[in-house]
Formats: structure tokens, sequence, C-alpha cells
């Protein structure tokens, strides 16, 4: 367990010495600084134990954090780990650490084998956030790289996620999303709609040229074997070079073994 650091006597100290110096957001950045290799998955106790804030301090401080992304519900409801809005701080170096290193020559073996572009993310928000991806050399050049926002209710990578959730879950989204788009719900509820009936018959949802006129592309989840983390992959390239036929019977299978390879990798990830 690492040394608990008494976080109140270091503020105070701080403080006195610049008035410039705000307390709250470097009690926030203790508690983030609290996981790490060994500890990815904490209660609000141990937090507080580990930094010498008082509980509910602790309490109000993860909330905040929650609700803004840079905490995310651990192995257990009252157990926490940094969620996708810490990726998005310093994205540069998510693609040399955890899951994203080690699904990065997974994700290139296909990508080369069909010539196409291959993305991972991760939910945050109302957005999923791309933490690691291979660009095709000869796909349309879009403006997507690690640390990119795509919309939850509107991409393939989004409509993947939501699928693959419980019903529960799925409607605490949907909900969320509803008050997000308001008057642009009716349409977006569409492609939800058809996103899900195209998952359940295929395991995969389809984006041929929604997105993006000239590019065809498909979104599948990636389950831990335990059902507690999902994230989702995206491939897609250019329509002239990338048909339809072609991303469903020679794409997709090869998508669906991808994913069933990084699946255990998010077991994995949370065990080191």
């Amino acid at each position: 367990m690492k040394k608990a650091t008494k976080m109140p006597a270091d503020d105070a100290a701080a403080a006195e010495k610049d008035p410039l110096f705000v307390t709250a957001l470097a009690r926030g950045l203790a508690i983030l600084r609290c996981f790490n290799a060994e500890q990815k998955d904490l209660g609000t106790s141990e937090i507080a134990r580990m930094t010498g804030l008082p509980q509910p301090t602790v309490w109000r401080l993860c909330k905040t954090l929650s609700q803004l992304g840079y905490l995310v519900p651990g192995q257990s409801p009252d157990r926490l780990r940094v969620g996708a809005a810490v990726l998005m701080l310093g994205h540069t170096a998510i693609t040399h650490t955890g899951i994203a290193a080690a699904a990065l020559p997974l994700m290139r073996e296909v990508a080369d084998r069909f010539g196409i572009s291959v993305s991972l993310a991760e939910r945050h928000g109302t957005d999923m956030v791309v933490v690691q991806r291979i660009e095709a050399p000869s796909i349309l050049h879009l403006k997507m790289h690690v640390g990119s926002a795509l919309e939850l209710g509107d991409s393939s990578l989004g409509w993947a996620w939501l699928a693959a959730q419980s019903a529960e879950v799925r409607a605490a989204a949907v909900e969320e999303l509803r008050q997000h788009y308001a008057a642009q719900w009716p349409a977006i509820e569409r492609k939800l709609e058809e996103a899900f009936r195209e998952y359940a018959e295929h395991g995969f949802v389809f984006n041929f040229a929604k997105s993006h006129r000239d590019v065809n592309a498909i979104g599948l989840p990636v389950i831990s074997p335990h059902g507690n983390r999902t994230m989702a992959l995206t491939c897609g390239g250019a329509k002239s070079s990338l048909s339809t036929t072609k991303l469903i019977d020679s794409v997709a299978p090869a998508m669906l073994e991808l994913a069933a390879k990084i699946a255990p990798l998010l077991v994995l990830e949370a065990n080191r």
C-alpha cells in the first residue's frame, strides 16, 4: 500500500508561500495520484487514509472528479479508477502504456492486412475517446488521432459501446444523450435504433457513409471477460477501396477476432 501523505498540512504550507495556490485543485490532483500500477481500484476510505484528507472532503472531490470523467466506477460500485478524461490530459503518453500499448500490435496486424484504419476507444461522458489508432496509408485522412473525442450517440464507436450495455446502463446513457442532443434527439434516436438492430443480428454496427460520405466503417464492442468494462473498436476506409461487401464478409470476421484478443487484456490491465 502506498504510504499516506498528509496533504492538508502540505496544502497549508503551500498556500502560505503562494497566495495564488489553489488548495482544492491540489487536493483533487492528490486524489488522482493515489492511483498507480499497483492501485488501480480504490475506495474513498482508502483515498482518505492515503492523502490524510477528511472523508467528507474526499467524497466531495471524488464526486466532482467523477462528474468530469476523471474518475469512473471500479470493479464494484463503491470503488473508483481513473477514467478517459485523465487520458485526454496526456494522450501522447497513452500509446506507450497500458491497454493502448498492448492492443497496438494486434490492431496493426488487421490494419495492414486490409489496408484500413483501426481505432480503439473508451467512453467519457457523451463522447468516445480514442486511446489507440492505426491510420491506413491510403485512407482519406480524417482529423482523428489518439485523444480525439467522437460523439457517443453519433459514431460507430458510440453505437457499438451502447449496443453492448445492459438494459439498465443503456437506458441511463440514452437518457443522458436525450438531454444532450435536445432538438436533434429524434434523428439520433433513429440511428441508435438502427445500430441496435444491426448489433443484435451481426455482432457489430454499420457506418456506411453516415459520418463521412466517402468512408465506410463498422464498429464493435470489446467486452472484458467479467463484463465489467467495455471499450469499442472501429475500422474503416474509403468507399472506393472498401466496399460494404468486403467490410461485412472479410473485415468484420477479422475485427471480431481482434476484439476477442483484446478483451482479456482489459482484465490484465486492471490486475497489473
